[in-house]
């Protein structure tokens, strides 16, 4: 009888069939209703920072917040190929491609590592990165992280060239990669940190000087990626002890571990990646036995990575996306490995690996299509309520109603307002205030945050209308509207 791992080898034409299935999942997972979730608050802050380029304004590098420039530079380029010129231009759709397309080139690369991998492991991995529910959230949000993991899969490229022999150009083509890491954001820090941790761990390595060499190649791209990237070296470093972090972000230890492992039933179904997380240590197991080097840098870097990450207290969903991406990886060598076993076990082999790929089929397809801001996807982190939308709507609407509206704008009171801003546009004049200012009753509409919204009560209450609206999880707005542009609200047809 035909082995079921002879099958996975296939042939040419079988091979390039199967790759495109792969990209028709993980395709389907990414593009497909790109643009219907609601901005997250880091989306409509990054489209702001994306529009400045587009609306001319030079770029600035803020150390303190909002992490490289590169994620804003390729963004605005996308966004100017098809014609968008500002802020009011944007849509979802048109900045999500950016993260889409790099959730794409993440799923290529097990193919572009097949040498180290083999063309069964290659398939496997690819299959689990297509259909990771925390890959396909991230792959439909434009934050850094998703182009982060791509000059991460460029570095590991380089640095598999450079462990078969690929000398200078490969150790240029990594620091340049490094270097693209730095100017996307910095955490890159750790991820490099844990390569170099598992070199240590390597076997057969070029003698001493030929690593020296490559260091200081490697560096010397690396320095001058970031120095064209920030238009200086200082300024990115001063990132490293000027950035500033939100308390509310503070999780314990196993976060991360109750996040991907741990199984847990939000209703209507139950979430977890365990099936990746057994399978990533059966290959690294494996591999680590047959000497494989950059196997082992993958098993050591990324232990060292979630270890790092978990001792932060600063933890999000998106921090674990490129360990993960390097779980994957190992994924597919332990499946690989599962189907070199007799016939029997093989059979059970392919029925577990199939359960565990439509398992996350399952969850990918609930995160991305039916609750991409609802906290019953635990990837769904601090969303942003449905209703911000209709209020948006809303408030166009009654532009075209309410001359006094138009002329008068929108006062937004208190912080933390993002992503009001995106829904805003194509509305009124905005102005933010961290207190209410002298006058805000002339205002035809105010929209006050929860710590601002008693005052603005108190104030406004004899003047204007008031109702209710959700902006993100668990954070409600008031939202006051004049009496008179009210009734020309309620007047007009």
């Amino acid at each position: 009888m035909t082995s079921i791992s002879a099958l996975l080898k296939l042939n040419p034409v079988g091979r390039r069939f199967a790759w495109l299935v792969i990209l028709v999942i993980a395709g389907g997972l990414r593009f497909v209703d790109l643009g219907s979730a609601p901005f997250h608050a880091d989306e409509a802050v990054g489209a702001r920072i994306t529009a400045d380029r587009l609306e001319g304004h030079p770029y600035e590098f803020n150390p303190r917040h909002y992490h490289g420039p590169t994620l804003s530079w390729i963004a605005a380029g996308v966004a100017k190929a098809a014609g968008k010129t500002s802020f009011q231009d944007l849509d979802e759709f048109i900045v999500r491609l950016v993260p889409a397309v790099c959730g794409i080139l993440v799923v290529l690369l097990p193919l572009l590592l097949a040498r180290w991998m083999g063309g069964p492991a290659a398939l496997i991995a690819a299959l689990l990165l297509a259909t990771s529910p925390l890959l396909c959230q991230f792959s439909r949000v434009f934050i850094h992280e998703p182009l982060l993991a791509v000059f991460s899969g460029a570095a590991l490229l380089s640095l598999g060239w450079w462990l078969r022999g690929g000398g200078t150009v490969a150790a240029l083509c990594g620091g340049t990669a490094l270097g693209l890491m730095a100017a996307t954001k910095e955490t890159f820090g750790i991820i490099a940190l844990s390569w170099l941790v598992g070199l240590v761990f390597c076997r057969g390595l070029p003698p001493r000087q030929s690593l020296l060499r490559a260091a200081g190649w490697s560096a010397a791209a690396f320095l001058a990626t970031v120095f064209v990237a920030h238009g200086g070296l200082r300024e990115f470093f001063s990132t490293y002890y000027l950035y500033t972090t939100d308390i509310g972000h503070a999780k314990p230890p196993l976060y991360y571990w109750n996040l991907l492992v741990v199984p847990k039933f939000q209703a209507p179904l139950w979430w977890t990646e365990v099936g990746v997380a057994l399978l990533a240590l059966t290959g690294a197991g494996w591999e680590w036995r047959s000497g494989n080097a950059l196997a082992r840098v993958l098993a050591v870097s990324t232990a060292v990575q979630f270890l790092i990450l978990s001792a932060i207290p600063y933890k999000t969903p998106w921090l674990v996306l490129v360990p993960w991406i390097q779980a994957c990886l190992l994924a597919g060598w332990g499946g690989a490995v599962l189907f070199r076993q007799k016939i029997p076990a093989q059979l059970v082999a392919v029925s577990a690996l199939l359960m565990v790929v439509a398992f996350q089929i399952h969850q990918a397809r609930a995160a991305v299509f039916r609750f991409p801001n609802d906290a019953r996807n635990p990837m769904a982190y601090s969303p942003t309520s449905g209703n911000v939308t209709s209020l948006g709507a809303r408030l166009r609407a009654l532009r075209d109603k309410s001359s006094a509206f138009r002329s008068g704008g929108i006062a937004v009171l208190g912080t933390g307002y993002w992503p009001l801003p995106w829904y805003l546009r194509g509305t009124a004049k905005a102005g933010y205030f961290k207190e209410p200012p002298p006058g805000v009753e002339l205002f035809p509409v105010v929209i006050a945050m929860p710590e601002s919204s008693l005052e603005a009560e108190r104030r406004l209450s004899p003047t204007h209308k008031v109702f209710y609206n959700g902006l993100r999880s668990e954070v409600p707005v008031a939202v006051f509207v004049r009496q008179d542009v009210y009734n020309e609200e309620q007047a007009a047809p």
